[in-house]
């Protein structure tokens, strides 16, 4: 779990995310077509292969929601604060993985779906890149489980995404969409029974056991293949058609102001429809939600649960209103990379290194827990005090974030860092990807994976 609140009087309570993410996939289909035979001359930049900055604008606002989430709303007070921290509950993540969807197609032909070796190819690479997201994704959520229910590392899940997603890559737009429709209306409710079964005495629930006992990503981080498909955060059975959705998106002309707005209205509507068709279930039936947990995948025991649009519940209307806003902000950000010109580009830069910023941030939250300086960039009373509860600290509360014994809060300059980490860590996700783009291609951890996959699919297609 993340949480926000702001370092002001008039804070929300705790939200939950842990994008949630970068996306590992560079959209720049250049990269992906490096396999292809050497051509005589150099191959020239169209309209076709040219990068849609636009993309990567949407993912820096994505990345923007995720340290709202988890540092503060940075140069914001008050009902601003407040108001910046709940709408990205939720939608970050959805943003996030409907990205992931779009980077897929851009990487596998864009609107037109490989065939015959090219599309052995595709699927060789895509599949070779799901599992580096999950070796540097388990790899990472290791290196942070100081902090517990604070943060959930999103990249293993996205791993699985993405594996899940090479049958689909031959698939047009309108393929793509039907796949979404009926997984949306599908999973949720089928993770929702298997969850059950699971829960209870059952063949089911031994065939897990099982395979947990041997499963390396569950015995190094609890995110094994049952965490990331089923049990988890963010289970692929429930958020798989977020990426089909991306993926159709990204077989369209995103290039044309029509398909923008097409992509833009059609999100207001959908987004529109599931959270009011939710509500209209909810009072039509009667059904009076009980107290648990305002965020987090349907408790088994609260089936009425599948009805609301939580944050992060992964209900099919959850999906619907948080997908359908991603698309909305997809469109903008399309359309303000076109007629802006350069202005945004340090944004653009920062969501082109959207993997590497995530990966540090959730390293730097681990620090600040680690340190005790966590509760002094604002977070919900009662986490403060639990933070700061020291040899009290209850033993029997699962997953508990690693805050000091001793209750000590750092002092100086490690005090002002973290007493301002909203505004710290906003300006040096906007300076860093700048200075190293001076120098380098791509961020770190993008190009370590682009490289890799070149390596490994490289050395497989040499192989006779």
């Amino acid at each position: 779990m993340s949480l926000t609140s702001p370092r002001r009087p008039g804070a929300s309570g705790p939200e939950r995310v842990a994008v949630n993410f970068g996306k590992a996939a560079p959209d720049d289909p250049l990269d992906a077509m490096s396999a292809r035979a050497p051509e005589l001359s150099p191959p020239r930049t169209t309209e076709r292969t040219r990068r849609l900055v636009g993309v990567d604008i949407a993912r820096f606002v994505a990345v923007f929601g995720m340290f709202c989430i988890h540092f503060g709303v940075p140069f914001a007070q008050g009902d601003v604060e407040v108001w910046v921290a709940q709408f990205s509950s939720g939608r970050s993540t959805a943003l996030f993985t409907l990205l992931a969807g779009v980077s897929l197609a851009i990487m596998t032909g864009r609107s037109e779906p490989p065939i015959g070796s090219a599309l052995r190819d595709a699927r060789v690479r895509v599949a070779v890149r799901a599992v580096l997201l999950l070796v540097v994704g388990l790899a990472l959520a290791r290196a942070t489980s100081a902090t517990g229910f604070l943060l959930t590392v999103i990249i293993p899940f996205y791993g699985l995404y993405f594996l899940l997603a090479v049958p689909f890559i031959r698939l047009r737009a309108r393929g793509l969409l039907i796949a979404s429709v009926v997984s949306a209306a599908v999973g949720p409710q089928l993770s929702f029974v298997l969850r059950t079964w699971i829960a209870w005495d059952t063949p089911l629930r031994a065939v897990v056991d099982a395979i947990d006992l041997i499963d390396p990503g569950h015995l190094i981080a609890d995110e094994g293949l049952f965490d990331l498909l089923l049990l988890g955060f963010y289970p692929a059975a429930s958020y798989l058609p977020l990426v089909l959705a991306g993926m159709a998106v990204g077989r369209l002309d995103l290039r044309s102001t029509k398909v923008r707005i097409w992509l833009g209205a059609t999100g207001l509507a959908v987004s529109h429809s599931g959270y009011e068709l939710s509500n209209w279930l909810v009072e039509a039936t009667g059904t009076a939600l009980p107290p648990g947990p305002s965020e987090g995948t349907v408790p088994i025991d609260h089936p009425e649960w599948l009805l609301t649009a939580t944050a992060h519940s992964g209900t099919t209307f959850e999906l619907l209103d948080s997908g359908g806003i991603a698309l909305v902000i997809l469109a903008v950000c399309l359309e303000l990379a076109d007629r802006t010109g350069r202005a945004l580009k340090p944004l653009a830069t920062a969501g082109s290194m959207a993997l590497t910023l995530y990966a540090i941030h959730a390293l730097t939250l681990a620090w600040q827990i680690v340190v005790g300086g966590w509760p002094l960039s604002g977070v919900p009373d009662t986490l403060a005090q639990l933070a700061s509860m020291g040899p009290a600290l209850p033993t029997d509360v699962p997953n508990m974030p690693a805050f000091p014994r001793d209750g000590h809060h750092p002092e100086g300059v490690v005090a002002f860092v973290n007493t301002y980490m909203p505004e710290v860590f906003l300006i040096f996700s906007i300076v860093f990807p700048l200075v190293w783009k001076r120098f380098f291609r791509r961020g770190p951890l993008e190009a370590a994976i682009s490289e890799t996959v070149r390596w490994v699919t490289g050395r497989s297609a040499r192989q006779p």
